[in-house]
């Protein structure tokens, strides 16, 4: 029953979210450990090379097994997660986020990184064979990749403890400032630069000329706020309405 569940989740492979592919990997890993140990009549147990599982409700996810497909797991939190070699972070339905990736790199274990078109601003910061290694979106290449790490440790290692120093550097108050400089100030100064609005009543004019000459053009203030004040609500915007703008 098992070995036939595995192989009808193997030909829906192509049609499961990433995080539904890893579940069917793990299976397939299992499977292949139980047939291995059973071959050589062997009493020492033996770990499966990927163990990619959901965690939370065993209503949702108990059935699976009946079939040979482990879908369900236990958490594990940072310190459980450290004593691993390799990590990997997913995307698609119950996926890792953005923050989950942070907190696996800069663990001491490997990160084997996800690859999709959908990503976000902190892996702009992280490179490929430097701080991760790369999986493609399907996860076709993970078991080459594992092989790879498994045959050159030395090499894992260092990437992993690369990864290990860009995170600590990034969640620095020296890495926020270069982030906020990089990823909030810099785009928002492109943006005002590259602002050039058309004045309807006044054509010719820029912004700037009319701000200089409110009064010239029968313009003023709306709204002016000068600072903020802590209200029973938390932080507020102290903000008055000019009555006589247009």
């Amino acid at each position: 029953m098992k070995k036939v569940g595995v192989n009808i989740a193997q030909e829906l492979y192509d049609s499961l979210v990433p995080r539904w592919k890893a579940v069917v990997l793990t299976a397939v890993a299992e499977l292949e450990t139980e047939e291995k140990m059973t071959k050589v009549a062997s009493s020492s147990s033996s770990l499966p090379w990927a163990n990619m599982k959901f965690f939370g409700n065993p209503d949702r996810f108990g059935d699976f097994a009946k079939y040979g497909i482990p879908a369900l797991g236990k958490s594990m939190g940072s310190s459980d997660q450290a004593k691993y070699k390799y990590l990997i972070d997913l995307g698609g339905g119950g996926g890792t986020t953005w923050s989950g990736t942070i907190q696996k790199l800069i663990l001491p274990g490997l990160l084997f990184h996800h690859v999709t078109p959908t990503k976000d601003y902190i892996h702009d910061r992280m490179k490929p064979w430097i701080h991760y290694v790369p999986i493609a979106g399907d996860l076709h290449d993970l078991k080459e990749k594992y092989n790879w790490a498994e045959e050159n440790p030395q090499v894992a290692k260092s990437i992993s403890e690369n990864g290990s120093k860009l995170m600590s550097h990034l969640i620095s108050p020296e890495g926020m400032d270069e982030m906020y400089e990089q990823f909030i100030a810099e785009p928002a100064r492109r943006a005002i630069k590259a602002y050039q609005p058309v004045s309807v009543t006044h054509p010719g004019l820029s912004w700037r000329d009319i701000l200089k000459n409110l009064e010239v053009y029968n313009m003023g203030l709306i709204w002016t706020c000068t600072g903020r004040l802590w209200g029973p609500n938390g932080l507020k915007a102290r903000c008055a309405q000019n009555t006589g703008g247009r």
